[in-house]
């Protein structure tokens, strides 16, 4: 995924000094562009979920996935915030920015301290590719996590369905990056497998079919 998260962070960079070429998502034939304006919103721009979960956050915080950390203009008020992300193209944008971010693959991650809160903003629970390896994402999560800290998470729901395994091939500017495979859960199924996990699952508001999910030790 590394690689595939480097030309991500190719089209991020470039988008930010002004360059509005599209990037895209490939899916059998299926193409879709990638929104990057999405990941430069300002803190007015958010959305509601990502308000209420900014809001719920406190203590010693790691955003998981945290790209251009869009999100610490206030996340920061909330906590002592430091921001992982696999890609270092990406990482330079948050920490030229002026944010605690650094290159880390969570699943290796070890900080020698212990979280109060974890955040996994716009889906990425996804990132793990597998069921079973979303169920190592969740136990290695807690492992960092205080014992009564919090997994905050915005879920993509999968209608009609328990899961979405996709396969997405990044291509920007004629430039192929490497397949990954992203998962999209449906609530039902991702509280069903926090259950095997011994985790409460708890829905805490929804917007359109992005629910905001807190994920707690039983």
């Amino acid at each position: 995924m590394k690689k595939s998260m480097d030309l991500f962070g190719d089209a991020l960079l470039a988008y930010s000094k002004g360059d509005r070429t599209p990037m895209y998502f490939v899916s059998g034939n299926y193409k879709s562009e990638n929104d990057l304006s999405r990941h430069f919103r300002k803190s007015t721009k958010l959305y509601a979920t990502e308000n209420k979960m900014i809001s719920l956050c406190y203590g010693n915080i790691l955003d998981v996935g945290c790209g251009t950390a869009n999100y610490f203009p206030k996340l920061i008020k909330k906590g002592n915030v430091i921001g992982i992300d696999i890609s270092s193209r990406i990482v330079n944008i948050a920490v030229n920015n002026g944010f605690n971010c650094i290159v880390a693959n969570i699943f290796t991650y070890k900080p020698k301290i212990k979280y109060d809160t974890i955040t996994l903003f716009q889906n990425n629970i996804g990132m793990a590719g597998s069921i079973s390896r979303t169920k190592t994402l969740l136990k290695k999560i807690f492992s960092l996590l205080k014992p009564r800290g919090q997994l905050l998470l915005i879920l993509r729901h999968a209608k009609d369905k328990d899961y979405i395994q996709v396969k997405l091939t990044p291509v920007w500017k004629n430039i192929t990056g490497e397949e990954f495979k992203w998962m999209i859960y449906s609530k039902e199924y991702l509280k069903k497998m926090c259950e095997e996990l011994n985790l409460v699952f708890e829905i805490l508001m929804s917007e359109d079919d992005n629910y905001l999910i807190r994920i707690k030790r039983r």
